[in-house]
């Protein structure tokens, strides 16, 4: 043994350090190992196995992830090298302002289709431009995917059974193509009787016959089919096969058409703009439409006033416009971000869209840092809708959480939040309600969600405790009723039960006023100083004796009082689009509701002992079966909870698929807070976060939604098999205890 310590090297202090820790950031490793390992998708999907440009993708795509969430991004000042390319030429050839807005049009359908592609198919209509007039080759273009798709020997082939087929009415073609194509037999007295009314049909042996009609079938008509042998044989006349490089021309010319013009005329023109861009001496088509795009959105934005003259708005106008103000150059669909007249290292863009003659409405729009060249933005409205995303993942990724700790896969998150919402938004709306005054309506509402998810939620508990039914199978159906349940209730209309007999899509009726969830903006920075005070105050008369042996320990409740009182300031400056809600308030009650009922109460010990051995808690004298019964009610309220605080907060009404997905995502982000009530709040803010970048994230980066979907599919995978991350990471093996508490995710499925 002696040897053997001596033969393994001691761990350096980085080492040692790294292993204690390492355990608590797994969640967080696992959401950047989601991120490095979707990396490679971009390159091969963007980036088209370009790996710089894959990169770049990537780059973009957290970039705008970061700011479509959080709201901070780093831009680039404005300079006159951004437009050189538009200045050279524009200078090089007098464009006015309304030859610009043409010309930059014609360069973004140049990118689009591509200059290698447009110098293709001009070469291919030239080929032809003797045989063909441009209406023959569109012609053409149009039949060729279904040409390749038939197959041209199966359209030689059936040439006298389509000759057949169209000499009868359509109607009767489609009867007898309809019946027999697809089938494998045909009987002598159905065969004949085809052949009775159509007589080529006698020329072709029984299988091909077969064949041909479910061709025709699939085609849906006899005279598309016809249309396409002859278009076929005008192809086979100039000698171009159907799979050739000239026909495959022909079908992306064909698809390029515009209104009653053809799609050879718009390929003419985008050569013709080639060849004027190349002889203006642009090489990069891409970049010179980016740029055309920009000074178009400096004339829209005042910064260029000259329209006569393009080349001389940029030469002369330009500099001293930048030199006047702060221009940030943004990219997307709005590339100047100005704040005219100031060209100090800071400042705030106020939105003025409330009452533009009235400052005192106005509200923080975007704030930013000069740093050099570049500024350093946040967008206060980006962060306020991503915690406003965040809330319902939060609480319905707590009813998750709690039932794990019973040992519990509650599955049912979803309907649970549908039947909640059901009776949410019915105290909302409905006239036996009214009576409620003010405030306390939303109150009910709040509390009609608790009380629907928890019947829902008791249910599958109930089966679970007294026939041993699963609680997984349980609630998924449970999923299905609440969701069909619902889609009858609003979309009904023979009578109407629950839908807006006024909206012209299936929703129940808008929720009285007094049932909304009131905005943070209501409550004044002198209500949040008091908040702070009070709490200082109340923690300090709780450790009063302590404080008489040792002052310092008054520096805790202190710092605590100060930080609710700027946490509330900052979410009421934060509330620039009217987002936030009260619900934000709730939510973080409820989770320190759940964290208080199981780490300092008898039910919640009790819980949490049925989730880790139902034996022993039996055992203990523990009644088992109430408890699982208990825990899934729980679980089900703060499911329908969620459901009435979006209800009562955000969507102010409901309609089928009103929460598409939002239960199963729970279970991620129950999953991603390691089932810890407190670690809830930052698995629920990432969650929404990732949902509210999707937008920004496609549009910036040019890829799929689907991504976002792949990252957060990743992060569950790594969460679900830490194994992973703790090897790539070199994180030490988690502690019986930790595996025993992860177990716990798996004990509902009978273990």
């Amino acid at each position: 043994m002696a040897d053997a310590a001596q033969r393994t090297p001691a761990r350096n202090p980085i080492a040692r350090a790294w292993g204690r820790i390492s355990p608590r950031f797994v969640p967080v490793l696992a959401v950047l190992s989601a991120l490095i390992i979707t990396i490679p998708f971009m390159v091969f999907t963007g980036g088209r196995g370009d790996i710089g440009r894959g990169l770049n993708i990537a780059f973009t795509a957290y970039s705008a992830a970061i700011e479509g969430s959080i709201g901070i991004a780093i831009n680039r000042m404005l300079s006159p090298n951004d437009v050189a390319d538009v200045t050279r030429y524009a200078e090089a050839v007098t464009l006015t302002q309304r030859d610009l807005r043409g010309l930059a049009r014609s360069a973004t359908d140049l990118v689009a289709v591509g200059a290698a592609n447009v110098e293709r198919y001009a070469a291919t209509i030239d080929q032809y431009a003797d045989s063909l007039t441009p209406e023959q080759l569109d012609a053409i273009g149009e039949r060729v995917p279904a040409i390749q798709e038939v197959g041209a020997e199966n359209i030689r082939g059936m040439a006298a059974l389509i000759e057949g087929l169209t000499a009868i009415p359509s109607g009767e073609a489609k009867i007898l193509f309809d019946t027999y194509g697809g089938q494998s037999l045909i009987t002598d007295e159905d065969l004949a009787a085809l052949i009775e009314r159509v007589p080529q049909a006698a020329e072709y042996e029984q299988g091909e016959l077969l064949n041909y009609l479910t061709l025709i079938k699939g085609r849906g008509s006899a005279v598309s089919v016809r249309r396409m042998a002859e278009q076929l044989a005008v192809m086979d006349e100039l000698g171009i096969e159907p799979n050739s490089e000239a026909a495959n021309n022909m079908a992306a010319i064909f698809t390029l058409r515009r209104g009653s013009g053809t799609g050879s005329d718009v390929v003419n023109s985008l050569r013709g703009i080639d060849a004027q861009l190349q002889t203006g001496g642009i090489t990069n088509e891409e970049d010179f439409s980016r740029q055309l795009s920009l000074v178009n959105a400096m004339y829209e934005n005042d910064v260029l006033t000259n329209t006569d003259d393009v080349g001389a708005a940029l030469r002369d106008e330009l500099p001293a416009f930048l030199a006047a103000n702060t221009v940030v150059y943004r990219p997307g669909n709005q590339p100047l971000m100005i704040d005219a007249g100031k060209t100090d290292s800071s400042g705030i863009l106020w939105d003025t869209k409330n009452t533009p003659d009235d400052t005192t409405d106005d509200r923080p729009d975007t704030v930013y840092v000069r740093l050099g060249d570049s500024a350093f933005l946040f967008f206060p409205y980006q962060l306020e809708r991503m915690i406003v995303r965040a809330i319902p993942f939060i609480i319905a990724g707590l009813a998750v959480a709690l039932g794990f700790k019973a040992g519990l896969f509650n599955i049912g998150a979803e309907g649970q939040l549908y039947l909640g919402g059901l009776v949410a938004v019915f105290i909302g709306y409905s006239p036996v309600f009214d009576f409620l005054p003010g405030f306390t309506r939303a109150i009910a509402m709040l509390l009609g969600g608790l009380i629907g998810g928890a019947l829902w939620g008791a249910i599958p508990g109930a089966l679970k405790a007294y026939t041993g039914a699963h609680e997984v199978i349980n609630t998924i159906m449970l999923n299905f009723i609440a969701l069909r349940l619902v889609d009858y209730m609003i979309n009904s209309t023979t009578p109407y039960i629950m839908r807006d007999p006024t909206a012209s899509n299936p929703s129940t009726p808008p929720v009285h006023p007094d049932a909304r969830l009131p905005q943070l903006e209501t409550i004044g920075i002198e209500w949040w100083l008091l908040v702070g005070a009070l709490f200082a105050g109340f923690s300090l008369y709780n450790h009063r004796e302590q404080l008489r042996d040792n002052l310092r320990l008054a520096v805790r409740p202190i710092v605590r009082g100060v930080t609710i009182a700027a946490l509330g300031i900052f979410l009421g400056w934060l509330n620039v689009r009217g987002g936030l809600h009260f619900g934000f308030f709730v939510m973080l009650g409820a989770v320190w509701f759940i964290d208080w009922l199981l780490e300092r109460t008898t039910p919640g010990f009790e819980i949490r002992t049925v989730g880790s051995n139902p034996s022993a808690a039996k055992y203990a004298g523990m009644n088992v079966k109430w408890n699982i019964i208990l825990a899934m009610a729980l679980s089900g309220a703060l499911a329908g909870l969620a459901g009435a605080i979006e209800i009562g907060s955000v969507q102010f009404n409901m309609k089928p698929a009103f929460f598409a997905g939002l239960g199963f995502d729970a279970i991620a982000v129950a999953l991603l807070a390691r089932k810890n009530p407190r670690n809830m709040v930052w698995a629920g803010l990432l969650w929404g976060a990732l949902v509210s970048a999707q937008g920004v994230i496609q549009i910036r980066a040019d890829i799929s939604n689907d991504l976002v979907r792949m990252i957060q599919a990743f992060i569950i995978m790594f969460i679900a098999a830490d194994a992973i991350v703790r090897y790539v990471w070199r994180i030490p093996e988690a502690t019986e205890e930790e595996k025993r508490a992860s177990a716990t995710f798996t004990s509902g499925w009978g273990s």
